[in-house]
């Protein structure tokens, strides 16, 4: 059962087939994909009656002879023309179709020539952060479609700022199913938050997109632009950015350097260091005999960063004081990375539906280290310091893809699918270490030493995963679905490392002992059954899969070893949704899960490149077993488009492979020729027990007609117990946390866009071995953005940044204000482009301190950051629709 006017199916309309007498003898509910199905028709004719809300009914005359029917119908929407009567009626601000939640893009203002990101904000429930990350209705959006189909798929942030608002009809919220899910028929409760963008019909024909420069004083320059050529389901839209501000995205205002959502200086605020960035992005689709979707991704990025830092971590040991590591570091990193994938869909009626995704990545890295380390105890007397240059080269390729098929056998649900997927990673890398390294008693050096040596390494994975799937109907509301699972991993590792020889002048001795070959080899069968019970407003799902892995690892050199291992497990899952009414759902999701070990925490080589934390593998790893359950509950207001959700989510992991560490009282030797320094680290994963997650989160969202303004409220509570062990003794980290966002955007007009928000985070840290190491943290950011239009295309925008950390390291606690400001004019008759001047950081005040928690250390880092600089730039937006010029 179809819409009319663009063909999507219409989940929730009731279906009821009656006799001669106009009695109902069964009903139905349509699916997502508006397909129902009544079974165990006795030969007779009857009317079919199908009615939605909103639409006209539809009644239809049908005859069964002993065959099954598939028939197709279409609902029209209702409306009614009165005579000498002109009815202007809005379009509704959200309607629910089962797992989509509808808004209209009439219903909200933006800027003229804003970008969709613009548009997605204003959105009840949706928050775009300065990192341009998506969060809907409390859940992190994976991904941006655009009427249906793939759009950027692998980087929602791209979709988003290269579609202008001014093309968007409507944007759906979508707990999109699995592709398992979709294939079958037969929920699995997986789900996924997706962004369907869809674009009004006027828009489908045409071409559209930016251009934009800009240069600044300090040498700096921003320029980049996207174009789309839009032809009905052929669609090709490309990106190219090329700046050394750390801009990451397309937008107008961050292309011209002075954005609303560009953080604190792009990606420099991550830490990642400063330096010229340039990328490419390309999108291509296109449907062919009405049957086949096809779709295309590429991606390039380059980088050159500069990263200076410096950092204060607290090293929380068991019963002892705790010891603190004080570095300072500058590295240079050199990227490059090219990334492609196509999907082809291929629909066949509505009873075949197969699927190809290719996809093939490559990447460079070059990089280069100077580190100086202090080790101090808590009187601060020194322990150890390392003066140390580290530079790598590293290579890695990836290629690989999937198929998923699926075949409904008959209209009642009888159905099979199956999955085939195969991946093959290579990684090269060569690194070269020079340390000297003192160690110190009672404040006196006691030993020196030098490190010199160069570590080569490759490696190769090639991963096989099949499953086959059979679904069988049990009568009208009862389905069983078994199926069949085989996966081989295969990886293997070579690891060597050579000395520096004086004599030579060259990196030419082995060292057998920090040299290691070996393979890991990994196969698991499975079987399960899973029985689903659904009805119009209750779906249950009950499973459970067996597993059997076999683990081989070998060591080939230096020495000859193998060791084996088998697992056997047994996987339960659990689905149960409840529909209170179209607008209020609540569902639940159990499952389990296994991970294997990769073939890098599996080898057991050391390597001592940095002689103040050496690390090792280890050979006898068990795979992790993971419990997750999620419960959330969902209600949208239609009238209003107000919506709130609740959720809570937990994981528990048995034999979690952690981080085992020995931090040496004196100096220790771990092999033969290895010695570990006092107070130096020698780190190896481990199997350990004990640890979860639980994280509690509430969202809000509501437009404020008498003000108008759309609130979003967003709560999260959480607690992790991390855990691991420190000089052989089981210790848990407990942090705490609760973060509070509130913000406010306006929907004024479209020549007053207006933002205000609030986000605070409070965390305690508690570790359990020793009641003296806790750690209570808070840090807030208030920010303001206004931009107004006024005489003749003047515009003035403003963005207010006020940070506060309190609870940090010493030296680490701040305040800061930033300021970013620009003013411009736009140009032309239909205002198409505009010169800009902007001002980022004018008050010179931009820092970046992040605090990292992990159940062996608490660290604070401040890093180098974008400060105050200006540009001068222009910018044009190129609108040509159905022939003609666009204009607003």
């Amino acid at each position: 059962m179809l819409d009319s006017a663009d063909g999507s199916g219409l989940q929730g309309a009731r279906v009821s087939l009656l006799n001669a007498k106009d009695s109902v003898i069964k009903q139905a509910v349509a699916q997502a994909d508006g397909s129902f199905v009544l079974a165990d028709l006795r030969n007779a004719e009857y009317t079919l009656s199908l009615t939605y809300i909103g639409y006209k009914q539809n009644k239809s005359k049908v005859k069964v002879q002993g065959r099954d029917l598939q028939l197709r119908f279409s609902l029209a929407t209702d409306f009614t023309m009165l005579d000498a009567v002109n009815i202007t009626v809005s379009p509704p601000p959200v309607v629910v179709k089962g797992d989509t939640t509808e808004f209209s893009a009439a219903a909200y203002k933006t800027e003229a020539y804003a970008d969709a990101d613009a548009l997605v904000a204003q959105i009840p429930g949706v928050e775009i952060d300065a990192e341009g990350k998506i969060k809907a209705q409390g859940e992190d959006v994976q991904k941006i479609i655009v009427d249906g189909k793939e759009f950027f798929s692998s980087d929602p942030a791209v979709a988003l700022k290269t579609l202008p608002a001014d093309v968007i009809d409507k944007i759906q919220l979508i707990d999109e199913k699995s592709e398992q899910s979709k294939l079958t028929g037969f929920d699995d409760g997986n789900r996924r938050k997706i962004i369907n963008i869809v674009t009004k019909p006027d828009k489908r024909h045409g071409y559209f997109g930016r251009l934009a420069g800009a240069t600044g004083n300090e040498d700096r320059y921003n320029t980049g632009g996207f174009l789309n050529a839009f032809n009905g389901d052929r669609r090709i839209s490309g990106n190219i950015l090329s700046n050394n501000i750390n801009q990451r995205s397309f937008s107008s205002n961050e292309l011209v350097g002075a954005s609303s959502r560009g953080g604190r200086g792009g990606d420099g605020g991550t830490g990642s260091g400063i330096g010229p960035n340039h990328r490419i992005a390309l999108n291509y689709s296109n449907t062919w005999w009405k049957e086949v979707e096809f779709n295309a991704d590429y991606h390039f990025n380059t980088s050159d960063k500069d990263l200076i830092q410096t950092a204060n971590r607290e090293v929380l040991m068991t019963d002892e004081a705790s010891q603190f590591n004080v570095s300072s570091q500058q590295t240079n990193r050199n990227n490059q990375g090219h990334s492609a994938s196509v999907r082809v869909v291929f629909k066949r009626d509505s009873t075949q539906r197969l699927t190809f995704n290719p996809r093939i990545n490559f990447s460079r890295g070059k990089t280069s280290n100077a580190n100086n380390t202090r080790t101090l105890d808590v009187l601060q007397e020194l322990i150890n310091t390392s003066d140390r240059q580290n530079r790598g080269d590293n290579h890695a390729f990836t290629i690989g893809g999937s198929i998923d098929y699926g075949l409904r056998l008959n209209s009642s649900g009888r159905s099979v699918s199956a999955h085939l997927e195969n991946n093959y990673n290579r990684n090269t890398n060569e690194a070269f270490a020079l340390s000297h390294n003192m160690f110190y008693t009672n404040g006196m050096v006691s030993r020196s030493d030098t490190v010199d040596n160069r570590n080569d390494s490759r490696s190769n994975s090639t991963l096989w995963n099949a499953r086959i799937t059979y679904t069988e109907p049990l009568g009208a509301h009862m389905r069983l679905m078994g199926n069949l699972s085989h996966r081989t991993n295969n990886s293997y590792s070579d690891r060597r490392m050579y000395d520096f020889l004086l004599a030579t002048g060259q990196y030419s001795e082995l060292n057998r002992e920090l040299s290691n070959e070996f393979r890991n080899d990994y196969k698991f069968y499975g079987a399960g059954f899973n029985y689903q019970y659904t009805s119009e407003a209750f779906l249950f799902d009950l499973g459970i899969d067996y597993q059997q892995a076999n683990m081989a690892n070998d060591r080939i050199f230096p020495e000859v070893t193998r060791a084996a291992h088998r697992f056997i497990n047994y996987l339960p899952n659990a689905n149960v949704t409840y529909r209170f009414s179209r607008d209020r759902r609540l569902r639940f999701n159990y499952n389990t899960a296994t991970n294997p070990p990769n073939v890098l925490q599996l080898q057991d080589v050391v390597n001592n490149q940095n002689p103040l934390n050496i690390t090792g593998g280890n050979p006898n790893l068990k795979q992790e077993f993971r419990h997750a359950f999620s419960m959330n509950y969902n209600s949208v207001n239609r009238r209003s488009g107000a919506n709130f959700s609740v959720g809570l989510n937990g994981e528990l992991t048995d034999n979690r492979i952690v981080n085992s560490t020995i931090v040496a009282a004196v100096d220790t030797f771990i092999l033969d020729n290895v010695l570990l320094g006092k107070g130096a680290q020698f780190t190896r994963p481990v199997n350990v027990n004990g640890y979860y997650s639980v994280r509690a989160n509430t969202s809000f969202g509501i437009p404020i007609e008498a003000l108008k303004i759309n609130l979003n409220a967003n709560t999260t509570l959480h607690h992790n117990r991390d855990v691991g062990l420190l000089n052989e003794v089981v210790t848990h980290t407990n942090t705490f946390g609760i973060n509070q966002r509130i913000g406010i955007n306006s929907n004024i007009s479209r020549k007053i866009i207006f933002s205000l928000s609030y986000s605070g985070n409070y965390n305690l840290v508690r570790n359990s071995s020793n009641d003296g190491l806790s750690n209570n943290s808070y840090n807030q950011q208030i920010r303001n953005d206004i931009t107004y239009i006024f005489w003749k295309g003047l515009r003035v925008a403003s963005s207010l940044n006020y940070g506060y950390n309190t609870g940090l390291a010493a030296g680490y606690d701040q305040r800061f204000l930033l300021w970013n400001a620009s003013i411009g004019k736009k140009l032309f008759q239909k205002e198409e482009a505009e010169i800009t001047l902007t001002a980022f950081d004018l008050l010179n005040s931009n820092t970046q301190i992040t605090r990292t928690i992990t159940e062996r250390y608490i660290e604070d880092a401040r890093s180098n950051i974008l400060q105050q600089y200006f540009l001068l730039s222009f910018t044009y937006n190129l609108r040509q629709f159905g022939g003609r010029a666009f204009t607003h």
